[in-house]
């Protein structure tokens, strides 16, 4: 009926479609699978790609990606060279931004090559070198284990797994849903999650650079959230 109604009154559904204005999302570059796959530095695929397509859907708008280097995003959605970024916590950036409402829960896990000593307390990490991503913040480790936290960055997350295989380190912090797909993908590498650390909630974040229609986007957000549609993005990845 959608499309009688646009051939009768002379539009075509992709005019129609592009007189929305595009929805640009931020992709930081350190993100890896499930949550972003890139290929040559444009995002293709993962988790922050159909969370993000799926609230411009239900605006009616079309969704557009803008691949940032991860010291970056702040600057770029606070001077409003893109409208959103999906998959980010209220202490991982600085700057005065619209916060949607919690979109997705983690919990953060310290993943471990199999010969690795068991770890019983954060603490017990103290003063060892431990994967982190680059530009990423750790606000429970750095609280718990203060000049003792040794960062040992990569570019992404799916680098540091990489180095705990190839037994180059032997912990680092990452989520649960980051582990049990590399270990769905690499079985072979056999690795563990040594010990939960933080359960955190992630949201969209929006700038305040130029006008957006706010009330709609945290709609959105509430409704896939209710709906289940959050929930079957992530179990496409499990």
């Amino acid at each position: 009926m959608r499309l009688a109604a646009l051939l009768l009154a002379g539009t075509l559904p992709w005019q129609a479609w592009a007189a929305e204005p595009t929805l640009r999302f931020i992709a930081p570059l350190n993100h890896a699978m499930p949550f972003s796959g890139f290929e040559n530095d444009q995002l293709t695929t993962g988790i922050v790609k159909d969370i993000s397509a799926a609230i411009a859907e239900r605006l009616g708008r079309p969704a557009e990606y803008v691949s940032v280097p991860p010291r970056r995003v702040a600057q770029v959605l606070a001077a409003g060279e893109a409208d959103g970024v999906c998959y980010v916590a209220r202490d991982w950036i600085d700057g005065n931004f619209h916060w949607s409402p919690p979109v997705m829960q983690h919990q953060g896990v310290v993943a471990a090559r199999p010969q690795a000593p068991p770890l019983t307390r954060l603490q017990d990490l103290a003063g060892q070198p431990l994967g982190t991503v680059h530009a990423y913040r750790y606000p429970e480790v750095e609280q718990l284990l203060g000049k003792r936290f040794v960062r040992d960055d990569a570019p992404s997350m799916l680098i540091n797994l990489r180095k705990l295989a190839a037994k180059r380190t032997q912990y680092a912090l990452t989520e649960q849903i980051t582990l049990e797909f590399h270990n769905k993908l690499r079985p072979q590498d056999g690795l563990k999650a040594a010990l939960q650390t933080t359960r955190y909630t992630t949201h969209c974040a929006f700038t305040l650079a130029h006008p957006l229609p706010l009330d709609r986007l945290d709609q959105a957000v509430r409704d896939m959230v209710r709906d289940g549609s959050v929930e079957r993005i992530l179990a496409r990845y499990r």
